[in-house]
């Protein structure tokens, strides 16, 4: 379970990188007077979003490594097998 949330926290980390460079590159836009301004404020606060984003995405993972190591506590032991005899760790 905690292999399918790392995978999609990826996933989700890999679209807020991809959103950043969006706007970075909206930046190059040629805008005027008041418009460049409010643009300028707007790509910031944006920028700022995403980085929060990041942020509780690095939250997650911190998690799911917890859930992780859980998760590999909990599982039934497996039977060990040494020339031919099964033992049980």
């Amino acid at each position: 379970m905690s292999t399918v949330i790392t995978a999609a926290l990826a996933d989700v980390r890999a679209q807020v990188w991809a959103a950043q460079v969006a706007v970075v590159r909206a930046g190059a836009a040629t805008w005027t007077g008041g418009a460049a301004d409010a643009a300028a404020v707007h790509r910031q606060e944006v920028l700022t979003d995403l980085r929060r984003c990041l942020d509780a995405l690095d939250a997650a993972d911190r998690l799911a490594e917890v859930a992780r190591r859980a998760e590999q506590q909990c599982l039934p032991p497996r039977p060990l097998v040494h020339a031919g005899v099964a033992a049980w760790a």
